[in-house]
């Protein structure tokens, strides 16, 4: 019985009905009754993803969230915080690497097998929990990139020449494919905390030399600033300009 692709992943971008129904033709259908290639448009193909994700404020600029500085008293704190912070599955793009240079895409169904055992799926876990990083175990299969992106919907002529190039590959793609594919994910996730904890770094050194920029000038401002750190400590003997 044929199925819609979209059954897949959930795909609810552009349909590009006409050019999918072509692919049906040309392409078959996989023993699943998925079509084996589908074009898609790259900014509504989401994948799910364990992780740790801030919930924020919409009106806080996005370079703003999550700012570090430093507090009245030296302490270094949040100069935004967010609403919520949950550990749980969600939607991300699959193909960020687009993200600025979006566009339609040619992708080619593969077996669950394909891309592991659901053990080897599963093994990566986000750090103190049971939740998968990969997301569930791809049960009905799952599309892979091979053409793309494209400004324009590629039209018929173009995308058999596509496909008969990727059967002339097939054997060196199927054979580092998933494995890359993994890798991608998981360095994809550990880039992310990787980013969050060079970012709170940056904004504390910055937040720091900030606060400490009273004690290197000499000022009327400068002198107020040292006069109440020096109260605040409880030191009684004046430390002016």
């Amino acid at each position: 019985m044929s199925r819609s692709h979209k059954e897949v992943d959930g795909y609810s971008g552009p349909d590009a009905a006409q050019t999918n129904q072509y692919l049906r033709k040309v392409g078959g259908e996989c023993f699943m009754g998925f079509p084996t290639y589908r074009l898609v448009y790259t900014k509504k193909v989401l994948d799910l993803s364990g992780g740790v994700w801030c919930d924020w404020d919409m009106t806080i600029p996005a370079e703003e969230r999550g700012r570090m500085v430093m507090g009245l008293y030296g302490q270094v704190v949040p100069d935004t915080s967010a609403m919520r912070q949950v550990t749980e599955m969600r939607r991300v793009a699959k193909y960020p690497e687009f993200e600025h240079c979006p566009g339609w895409i040619m992708e080619r169904w593969m077996a669950p097998l394909y891309w592991g055992t659901p053990v080897s799926w599963m093994a990566h876990k986000v750090e103190g929990t049971s939740i998968p990083k990969l997301g569930p175990y791809p049960h009905k299969g799952r599309y892979m990139l091979i053409g793309g992106p494209y400004p324009q919907a590629p039209t018929g002529p173009f995308l058999e020449r596509l496909i008969e190039q990727w059967e002339l590959m097939r054997d060196e793609v199927l054979a580092y494919e998933a494995a890359t594919y993994v890798r991608k994910r998981v360095f994809e996730a550990t880039e992310s905390d990787k980013r969050r904890s060079d970012r709170w770094n940056h904004d504390a050194s910055k937040a720091n030399m900030e606060a400490m920029s009273p004690f290197f000038s000499t000022s009327l401002e400068a002198g107020i600033a040292r006069q109440r750190a020096v109260e605040h400590a409880g030191i009684e003997s004046h430390y002016g300009n």
